[in-house]
């Protein structure tokens, strides 16, 4: 009986009509808001797996979705006002910072999933000009520090954001602040810059006394953070030349520069100590598995400012659109069992298509294997992938693949399927 159901699973696994592939990867999400070239979505904050939010600069928009990145909804337009970044408590109570330099519209506060949004107006003095980092160090602590260009400031609340007090305006330590991370109540890490220093901070004991860690003489400025352990983390310098990333491995008392390359960084994380990415105002996303020593196009992602991780399975991040990082299942239709004589990729059906195409590709015997790792990758005009359909271990046969476009624009796109021992490249267009 054992050995009869063994042979109906292995019939299964291989004759099925429809096989799944699950892949760890980073997918633009099709629904998620879509902003300009010259822009993007500032910052992207996640409650659970489920609930987040994401903010667009100007006009000051705030998105939110409930299921996963799937599907959003716009709860708040409001022009003149320059939303930065952003940060949650719980499912219901959140903070929201601005660029808007007026008092009254630095900081806002939700307390219903970020439908509608107070404005602070105790902020200590003296009050900050700009919130561009915040960060939520548990159900009532948060911190919170600009502004990214002048007026060095982080202020704390204990609260949910009801009251705040200062925490350091010390302009001999920096001039600007950018972002700020707190691993507890009383430790963490503020970044930003001292004129053309790039400078790193540290506090104990709840912002009563802070330590210059780091600072180098370049033209740039710390960005943004990102820790994977307590000790080891990371921080992007937004630089006018060659550029570097930093690392900490005794949790940020001591930085180590690695060499990145010229370009104008600014969002990073890292999922572990070896494999990150970082993006770029107005350029793609480049990702590292050696913990910075090389780097190559990630093939996702455009002007990514800031990466949230859930777990070492989930994460999102923003830039031009929202990114997933997570197991995601795509349908593999096995549309024939009988083993093709080579390798074949052929032209999508329909095409042109809206919003939905068909690829179709043959999966030889490999003579040196039973499977072929297989990549079937989409690509926009620019040459950047914007997304992964299949990354698998395939069996030989012949199989098709839906490829829904959802929001993206009208114009040409390549489809690229690619294994060890064959890459082909074809057109499609997409017309809506």
């Amino acid at each position: 009986m054992l050995q009869n159901l063994l042979l109906l699973f292995l019939y299964n696994l291989i004759f099925c009509s429809n096989i799944y592939s699950q892949t760890l990867q980073w997918r633009t999400l099709p629904n998620s808001p879509s902003v300009g070239s010259g822009t993007r979505l500032a910052d992207v904050f996640f409650s659970n797996a489920n609930t987040g939010w994401t903010i667009h600069y100007s006009p000051g928009q705030i998105f939110r979705t409930t299921n996963g990145g799937n599907t959003w909804d716009t709860t708040v337009i409001q022009s003149g006002t320059a939303f930065r970044s952003i940060g949650f408590f719980d499912s219901e109570n959140g903070i929201l910072g601005t660029l808007a330099g007026d008092s009254s519209k630095i900081l806002f506060r939700s307390s219903n999933q970020g439908v509608n949004w107070v404005p602070i107006t105790n902020l200590p003095a003296p009050w900050p000009k700009g919130i561009c980092g915040i960060s939520i160090v548990n159900e009532n602590v948060a911190y919170a520090c600009g502004k990214w260009d002048f007026f060095a400031n982080a202020i704390k609340t204990t609260n949910r954001g009801a009251t705040w007090s200062s925490v350091f305006s010390d302009t001999s330590l920096a001039r600007s602040l950018v972002d700020c991370y707190f691993w507890t109540e009383d430790s963490g890490i503020v970044v930003g810059g001292y004129g053309v220093y790039s400078v790193i901070l540290i506090t104990t004991n709840g912002g009563n006394s802070w330590q210059r860690v780091y600072c180098c003489s370049r033209r740039d400025r710390c960005w943004k953070i990102s820790f994977v352990t307590r000790k080891i983390g990371f921080v992007s310098i937004e630089s006018q030349g060659l550029s570097y990333i930093l690392k900490t491995t005794n949790g940020g008392y001591n930085w180590m520069e690695i060499p990145f390359r010229n370009y104008h960084q600014q969002g990073i994380g890292f999922l572990n100590e070896n494999t990150g990415w970082v993006g770029g105002w107005g350029g793609p996303t480049y990702e590292t598995t050696n913990g910075g020593a090389e780097w190559h196009l990630a093939g996702w992602g455009d002007n990514v400012n800031r990466f949230r991780f859930l777990n070492d399975t989930l994460a999102y991040a923003s830039g031009r659109r929202i990114y997933k990082y997570s197991r995601e299942t795509v349908g593999i239709n096995l549309i024939s069992d009988v083993i093709p004589v080579s390798y074949n990729l052929h032209q999508n059906y329909p095409n042109p298509f809206n919003p939905v195409t068909k690829i179709k590709f043959d999966i030889p015997l490999d003579v040196k294997r039973e499977t072929s790792n297989v990549k079937l990758m989409i690509y926009n005009a620019l040459g950047w992938e914007i997304q992964t359909l299949v990354n698998e271990d395939l069996s030989p046969g012949s199989y098709e693949v839906d490829f829904n476009s959802g929001n993206l624009s009208s114009g040409i796109y390549f489809y690229k399927l690619e294994t060890g021992n064959f890459s082909e490249v074809k057109r499609m267009i997409l017309i809506k």
